[in-house]
Order: structure tokens, then C-alpha cells, then sequence
């Protein structure tokens, strides 16, 4: 397949387990439980305030969710908490797949996806 997203640092997802995500419900549902994925977020939040001093407001309630975005691996289209959307990942969150990527490629990295519901957020990376 002749396809500019594919640049052949991909082999590490063949047959890779994949978790269906839908923003905004993911994100509410991270925040109402307090998970692992609103505790990544909350971490990268507070270091870029202490980092830079900037935007510590935002780390008040829900508005929590501005600070975190991804990209899909493939075209690097935007994923954030807050926008419509459906994205895949890994288990750790290292990679996003946009749908369309994923509906593109499904065939040839014989993805397998799982419920989001199946997932355990305090798999995800650990910012430091």
C-alpha cells in the first residue's frame, strides 16, 4: 500500500490490542471517576505549571481537560477531551489512531480493539 501516513515506523503495531475511545464521553467519565486518565492529565497539567508558571487557573475543576491533546500516528489529526471524536490507543496511550487511519489500516496491521470498559487507565505512561 502506496500511502503517505505509512512511513515505516509502524511494525510495532502489527497485531497491537487497540482501545476505543469516544470524546467527549471518555474524558467525563475520567473525570467523574478521578482514573487514570484524568490523573495523567492532572499530572501533565500541574508540570507545565510549574514549569512555566502559566495558566494555574486552569487547574481548577473540569477546565483540567485543556491541557491535554494527542495525535494520531498516522495523519496527526488532533484528538482532544473535549471535541467529538473517536481515536484508538494502546494501552499505555503512547499511540492514538484517528478512525479514519483506523478504518484504513485495520486490515493490514490486524488490529484487535477492545471495549474502552476492558481498559485499566493506570496502564497509561507516566508523565514525569
Amino acid at each position: 500500500m502506496d500511502d503517505w501516513r505509512l512511513r515505516g515506523d509502524d511494525d510495532n503495531l502489527k497485531n497491537a490490542v487497540l482501545y476505543e475511545i469516544r470524546f467527549p464521553q471518555f474524558w467525563e467519565r475520567a473525570y467523574r471517576e478521578k482514573n487514570g486518565f484524568y490523573q495523567l492529565v492532572q499530572n501533565d497539567a500541574e508540570n507545565y505549571v510549574k514549569r512555566t508558571g502559566k495558566c494555574a487557573e486552569l487547574l481548577e475543576g473540569e477546565k483540567i481537560q485543556h491541557f491535554w491533546h494527542e495525535h494520531c500516528f498516522f495523519c496527526w489529526e488532533k484528538a482532544t477531551t473535549d471535541a467529538e471524536a473517536v481515536f484508538y490507543c494502546t494501552e499505555d496511550m503512547n499511540v492514538w489512531i484517528c478512525a479514519k487511519c483506523f478504518n484504513d489500516f485495520k486490515d493490514k496491521f490486524h488490529w484487535v480493539v477492545k471495549s474502552v470498559d476492558e481498559w485499566h487507565p493506570e496502564n497509561a505512561r507516566r508523565c514525569p
